[in-house]
Order: structure tokens, then C-alpha cells, then sequence
């Protein structure tokens, strides 16, 4: 008897953390900007946007997309040079301090579909434009290319648009932080980061 009571409690206490582990996988999430001096918020699209060294840089979530966390980034090139970066350096830092590097193509098409293209907001490119008139953010971004491209040469005024997808983060942290390392000048070899912090709410 008492053997029966015993296994009737465990797979009660094992249905019950079922369950929870269930709403916590299908809570839904907002990831949204942190406020920051330095940086200008687009309250429509959640988009951050920084200036730095004539490198204008953006980001902003992919709200739509719920099998990873996915973020949309731009890099506009307003200096007279040539400069450089690679998308696979790139990294998102969560509230518990844990780094993680973005999905390679394989991943993100195994858990997205082959057929999936990324969609920005509609509302962003009169967004973006509204705030800076020399950004004009023009047709739908080409479908995923079949392998990782190395490096991300953006020639003077001119802009990368591309996709960074994550295991999903924001059901456990309640702060993100992506970071767009090391774009290079090809000019005088500087190099600037970008870092853009969000926070998620849940519920």
C-alpha cells in the first residue's frame, strides 16, 4: 500500500512539473528596447539605433518568429570608406551572463523551415526614415543563403541589412543584450562595437 501512495505522489509531482515546464515553454514574451542616453529608440518597430564613429547601426526583434529568439540588425556606412564585418562573430548576452553565438544556417532552417524569410515590421522603413532621411530601407531581404557568409563588406553610403537567430533566451533571462562586434575600418583598422540592450516582459 504505502509503495502504491509513493508512486502515486511521484507521478503526480512529475505531471505538475510537466505542466509548468509546458507554460514557462509557451509563455508569451516581449522583447522591448532599455532606455540608454546614447542610443535613440523607435517606439513603433522597438528598433535601438546608434551612431558611432559614421557607422549608424540598428536593431530590433523579430516579434514574429517564436522558435528562436531572432533579431533583425542594419548597418548603415556613412564614412567615405570601406568597412567590414562578420555576422557570425556576433552574440547575444543574457541576464544570467551566459554568451551565445547565433544559429548557424543548418540550425536555423532545421528549426525555422528551408521555405522561412525573415520579415521586417511594414512599419519600419517610414519609421527609420521619419528619424533619418539618408536611410532608405527598400525591398524584402533575399532568402537565406545556403551557407555562412564570412564577412560583410558595406561599401561608403551604403547599408547590410541581415538576420541573427538565437536558442531561445528570453523565457529565462529578463534582460538580452546583442552585440555587433568589430566592424572594421578598412581606412585607419579601427573597430567598433555596438552593443543593444533589451528587456523582456512576459505574460
Amino acid at each position: 500500500m504505502k509503495s502504491f501512495v509513493q508512486k502515486v505522489v511521484f507521478l503526480f509531482s512529475t505531471l505538475v512539473l510537466l505542466a509548468g515546464s509546458s507554460c514557462s515553454m509557451f509563455e508569451s514574451v516581449k522583447i522591448i528596447p532599455v532606455f540608454d542616453p546614447e542610443a535613440t529608440i523607435l517606439p513603433q518597430t522597438n528598433t535601438i539605433a546608434y551612431i558611432k564613429n559614421g557607422i549608424t547601426a540598428m536593431s530590433l526583434p523579430l516579434s514574429d518568429v517564436k522558435a528562436v529568439d531572432a533579431f533583425a540588425v542594419l548597418i548603415y556606412n556613412g564614412t567615405d570608406h570601406f568597412i567590414s564585418l562578420r555576422q557570425k562573430d556576433c552574440w547575444l548576452l543574457d541576464g544570467t551572463g551566459k554568451e551565445t553565438k547565433p544559429l548557424d544556417k543548418s540550425m536555423h532552417t532545421a528549426r525555422l523551415g528551408r521555405n522561412f524569410k525573415p520579415k521586417l515590421p511594414p512599419e519600419f522603413p517610414s519609421e527609420v526614415f521619419r528619424w533619418n532621411k539618408t536611410l532608405r530601407i527598400q525591398g524584402d531581404p533575399a532568402p537565406l543563403p545556403t551557407t555562412d557568409i564570412e564577412r560583410t563588406n558595406i561599401m561608403p553610403k551604403n547599408q547590410s541589412k541581415f538576420f541573427l537567430y538565437f536558442p531561445i533566451r528570453s523565457i529565462k533571462s529578463s534582460s538580452l543584450r546583442v552585440i555587433v562586434p568589430k566592424i572594421y575600418s578598412e581606412y585607419d583598422q579601427t573597430e567598433t562595437t555596438f552593443v543593444f540592450k533589451f528587456r523582456v516582459e512576459k505574460g
